[in-house]
């Protein structure tokens, strides 16, 4: 084997903040799989004039997919790794793996913290000691890209998370900061009711000034990108994730639609390929195209691999939890439910929940729902409730053994099996009570 030396692309480490660049790789991967699939739908609707009818019994993780399958609209699921690089291209600063699922019309992101302490993985350091690269033995997350380098790096980064998650990653996406402003731009903009004014003066360190007023208004790229990098709120970063999940779903709810595809498409297609490296050809988008109705974003969910920040020799790390990482992975990409403890109750954030509204209070699903969504569980849309009301809370499930978790939230609620109560896609339904406020 040949001498390893350091790698010279780790050069002096420039201080990132991943905080302003948190949902700009989130919106742009989004918006990576939405231009590929959406060019990929003008160009069969071009050639055929319609949607082939769906035959929805088999499952197929999306890079085993067969063309055939995908027309056919047979369940598919499929994880992209989202990379957002820094200024240099070289440290992967926000890591995220995005799962879809769709026979649940669902998209879980899970984020891997940039500093999470890992041992380079058999497969990544067989990679480099046959290029000759230096790597340590132990090091963060976000140096695995960095040691690899650019021709190395995508790969090497996935297959480091492969063996972290214990998951098959099927596509990557990989975005630079500019990204973010050009979608917006691309797509004309996004309605959002800021919740209050801001101002923030950044540009004694190269960063914009930030100066937001209160209220619904049209945002374009640059005003976008000051409300997501916003962090002075009343309640810390709460509120700073409240106004960026808010952010998230006006942008996507204004890409997904037909007509903002089929306008913006040339725009679309111009900034993915100057701004977003993938390995989604668009093959892979004809395969696709036909999933674009079934991404319900009322039911994306957004969590962190478990773990907590630590120094060791004198380094600071992010040490995942891995019993509660492996119940995270088992929940969220296999579909497997924790096994509750004896006397007690399964984790119910793998299920889909509705809250109705069976009390005397407008607005108070809605605010349940939103309450619920933060402490990470999937919610679907909330509704009012038409039947007989009563006093207390019910939380209907479908199965004994879950929803216990829950009762916690309400002020008196009872957990009732009613299977027959429950209809469609979701799992557990909560019937407010009238004496919930």
């Amino acid at each position: 084997m040949s001498k390893r030396r350091r790698n010279d692309s780790r050069g002096k480490k420039k201080k990132f903040n991943p905080i302003k660049t948190f949902f700009k790789i989130v919106c742009s991967m989004v918006m990576a799989f939405v231009i590929l699939a959406g060019g990929a739908a003008f160009a069969y609707y071009k050639v055929t004039g319609e949607m082939p009818f769906a035959d929805r019994e088999i499952v197929r993780d999306a890079s085993d997919m067969r063309l055939l399958d995908a027309l056919l609209k047979r369940n598919m699921k499929m994880n992209v790794a989202v990379f957002g690089v820094d200024k240099e291209g070289t440290r992967t600063d926000v890591i995220f793996v995005v799962h879809y699922d769709s026979a649940k019309q669902s998209v879980n992101l899970v984020s891997l913290p940039r500093d999470t302490r890992v041992s380079m993985c058999p497969a990544v350091k067989a990679r480099l000691d046959q290029s000759g690269r230096w790597y340590p033995a132990v090091l963060k997350l976000n140096e695995v890209h960095a040691y690899a380098g650019k021709e190395l790096g995508a790969q090497s980064a996935i297959l480091q998370i492969e063996d972290l998650l214990g998951i098959k990653i099927d596509h990557y996406v990989k975005v630079d900061f500019e990204a973010f402003r050009q979608i917006v731009d691309a797509i004309g903009g996004v309605d959002v009711d800021v919740p209050q004014d801001m101002y923030w003066d950044m540009r004694d360190t190269g960063d914009p000034l930030i100066n937001l007023k209160k209220g619904m208004q049209h945002l374009d790229g640059d005003k976008a990108e000051q409300l997501v990098r916003f962090r002075r709120y009343t309640d810390g970063d709460v509120g700073r994730i409240q106004v960026q999940q808010q952010f998230l779903k006006a942008l996507m709810q204004k890409v997904m639609s037909t007509e903002s595809i089929l306008k913006n498409l040339p725009d679309y297609i111009s900034v993915l390929y100057k701004y977003v490296e993938t390995d989604v050809s668009m093959a892979d988008a004809l395969k696709y195209v036909n999933y674009i109705s079934r991404v319900d974003m009322s039911k994306m969910t957004m969590e962190t691999m478990p773990g907590a920040g630590q120094y060791v020799g004198g380094v600071s790390y992010y040490i995942h939890d891995g019993e509660k990482t492996r119940e995270m992975v088992d929940r969220v990409f296999f579909n497997v439910a924790a096994v509750p403890a004896e006397g007690g109750t399964a984790d119910s954030k793998g299920l889909l929940i509705e809250v109705s509204n069976g009390g005397t209070v407008n607005g108070l699903a809605g605010k349940f729902t939103d309450k619920l969504k933060q402490e990470g569980y999937r919610m679907a849309s909330a509704t009012t409730y038409a039947g007989q009301q009563v006093n207390y809370t019910r939380i209907q499930v479908k199965k004994e053994g879950v929803g216990g978790d829950l009762v916690q939230y309400f002020r008196d609620a009872k957990v009732e099996v009613a299977p027959s109560a429950i209809s469609g896609d979701v799992d557990i339904r909560i019937i407010l009570g009238t004496n919930e406020r």
